[in-house]
């Protein structure tokens, strides 16, 4: 179980300490599950391991329990540790880390194969990739799920892990409920604002989150979408067309349109998905999450035969999945945004609520807390073993 051996030791007047590692504005399962920690009292004290140069300074301004440049002697009295990434993506990386549950939030659901089932693909995949991912999928306590369903036909195939509880994921109680201070930690407050006033005002917002080519290839790179005319369009219609691309992505020299605007990709955009009128995605499981929202979606594979082929095969039939307008072109994709968006059309609702329902057990801004309390039992089991 991702475990080393420890002496045991516990934090202050014998509480167990519990070690989350992830970031602000990263996968952000570990952020919202830490900040409840902190908001109410578990039965164990939290402690953040932050990338010293992203978060630390900002957690210690806030007043937040956070660990900087982890040691071994910082995580070695841990009750338990969670995660939302593999390990070797945290400030645990190169650590050894404490014979203790490590609980996996996974950052979403997910539509293209990950975990045995990719390691069982033929497509993008080698003897090398396959043992690496062979050891971060597997050896986990707990993997919490978000329905029945997706436990079966997802969470139980993808990782090794000894339960699969169904709780939902932290970061969407913030779609669900407003942002508090702590929310915004590691968010664009500016971006929010103005997105704020630009709705009071009457404006509609767009966003577009499309996944990561393992293979290479950007809306840019293949030429598909003219920021300059969507820009264009947008500003026809008052609409904010906001788009957060992965960080390898390079747009900068894009960042200061006014209906395109790039959301950087190192924030958070949770507290700001509320805002958005419509989503658009291509294999990214944001959308599962936006559906919480209940809003139209738009789906734009415009490269779905090369990404199947060449990146990732998917779980399931694509369109089957897929709730939503589905479109190929920069026309095709303004046409949409116009159905959706501007005139209010939103012929995928029923649709839309039933795979919601399916993938979502409960519909409700408790996740966190949920989590925080599987945490407790884990530790507090743990320590009577």
């Amino acid at each position: 179980m991702h475990m080393l051996a420890t002496d045991g030791k516990k934090g202050p007047a014998n509480r167990p300490k519990v070690v989350f590692a992830g970031k602000m504005g990263g996968l952000l399962n570990v952020k919202y599950a830490f900040l409840q920690a902190v908001a109410a009292d578990y039965g164990f004290d939290p402690l953040l391991a932050a990338d010293p140069d992203d978060d630390y300074k900002l957690l210690r301004e806030a007043g937040l329990p956070v660990l900087a440049r982890c040691t071994p002697a910082d995580v070695a009295d841990a009750a338990a540790i969670v995660l939302d990434d593999f390990v070797d993506n945290t400030a645990l990386k190169q650590l050894p880390l404490p014979r203790v549950p490590v609980i996996q939030l996974w950052h979403g659901v997910p539509l293209k194969k990950i975990g045995f089932p990719e390691i069982s693909s033929v497509v993008n995949m080698t003897p090398e990739k396959a043992a690496r991912l062979t050891r971060l999928y597997s050896g986990y306590a707990s993997v919490p799920s978000t329905s029945p369903w997706m436990t079966e036909q997802l969470f139980s195939r993808v990782f090794q892990a000894d339960a699969f509880p169904e709780l939902g994921f932290a970061r969407n109680d913030v779609l669900l409920r407003a942002p508090g201070r702590n929310d915004m930690l590691g968010a664009d407050v500016d971006l929010y604002a103005h997105v704020a006033r630009h709705r009071k005002a009457g404006g509609k917002v767009v966003v577009y989150m499309p996944t990561f080519r393992d293979t290479g290839g950007s809306f840019l790179e293949d030429g598909i979408i003219d920021p300059m005319f969507i820009n264009a369009f947008c500003a026809r219609h008052n609409i904010i067309f906001l788009a957060k691309f992965h960080h390898l992505v390079r747009v900068d020299s894009f960042r200061k349109l006014q209906g395109f605007i790039v959301h950087d990709s190192a924030c958070d955009i949770y507290p700001l998905l509320p805002m958005a009128d419509a989503l658009i995605t291509d294999y990214s499981s944001i959308y599962f999450d936006f559906m919480l929202l209940d809003k139209p979606l738009i789906f734009f594979p415009y490269d779905k035969e090369k990404y199947i082929s060449r990146d990732r095969e998917l779980f399931y039939d694509y369109a089957s999945m897929t709730p939503g307008l589905h479109v190929r072109s920069q026309e095709e994709l303004v046409s949409a945004i116009l159905r959706t968006v501007v005139h209010g059309e939103d012929p995928h609702a029923e649709a839309r609520r039933g795979l919601r329902d399916t993938v979502f057990a409960r519909v409700d801004a408790q996740s966190a807390h949920r989590v925080c309390n599987h945490i407790k039992d884990l530790v507090t089991s743990n320590k009577e073993c």
